[in-house]
């Protein structure tokens, strides 16, 4: 091996531990972020975003923009989650994460699964909720923080009141009945995530073939017969 082939092989060497090292520390602060969500923990939840101006929080009832959006949705939801009594317990799971190759900016797919129990004093209520993150993230000074966050629900259970598919967990936004800060861009009535078999498109293309995934075909056959419908 010649030297110039020893150089490129250490250099290839130390971006392949820089790619591992970012990927731990992104999945590391989209963790965090669950268990901070858990109990409404405002100022660490805050802290998890980038200063962009670009942050977005994509949440079920519209899009909360820049940093100061996501500081009025999350005062706000700390202080529903302020009674000790309720319970909000998110498992981040399967993650995905691609660093781009600038080094700087980086993907990620996960689903949120968990329950959440409301006091007697909140109503009592007995949710079960499945969710998918599409997350972009960006590095900071050298500290990976949270651009953009996309939610979808695929279903809640609202026990004893039974199951809520997408388009029943979006009719209260469409109608405008916000408990919670208004967002700056209100849900789209055609927001396809509200619709039930639409696949949120994965941001990485199939890890065998290199192809990309098919997705879209699919979500335009749904959107096509629910128009028919």
């Amino acid at each position: 091996m010649t030297l110039d082939e020893l150089g490129k092989k250490v250099k290839y060497l130390e971006q392949k531990v820089r790619t591992i090292e970012d990927i731990e520390a992104i999945k590391r602060l989209q963790q965090a972020y669950g268990f901070y969500l858990e109990r409404g923990m405002y100022q660490e939840i805050v802290d998890c975003f980038s200063d962009s101006t670009d942050v977005t929080l994509n949440w079920l009832q519209g899009q909360y923009r820049g940093k100061e959006g996501v500081k009025e949705y999350f005062a706000f939801l700390s202080k529903e989650f302020s009674p000790p009594a309720l319970l909000h317990q998110l498992m981040q799971l399967a993650g995905i994460v691609d660093v781009n190759t600038d080094g700087v900016t980086a993907r990620g797919r996960w689903y949120g699964f968990g329950p959440v129990f409301f006091p007697k004093t909140m109503g009592g209520r007995r949710i079960l909720f499945s969710g998918i993150y599409e997350n972009e993230y960006v590095k900071e000074d050298g500290v990976w923080k949270i651009l953009s966050l996309k939610w979808m629900m695929p279903y809640a259970l609202d026990i004893p009141n039974g199951w809520n598919m997408p388009e029943e967990i979006a009719a209260p936004f469409l109608r405008g009945e916000f408990d919670d800060p208004e967002p700056q861009i209100i849900l789209d009535a055609n927001d396809p995530r509200y619709m039930n078999g639409y696949i949120l498109p994965f941001h990485y293309r199939h890890p065998v073939t290199g192809k990309v995934t098919s997705e879209s075909t699919l979500n335009a056959a749904l959107a096509g017969k629910k128009k028919k419908a």
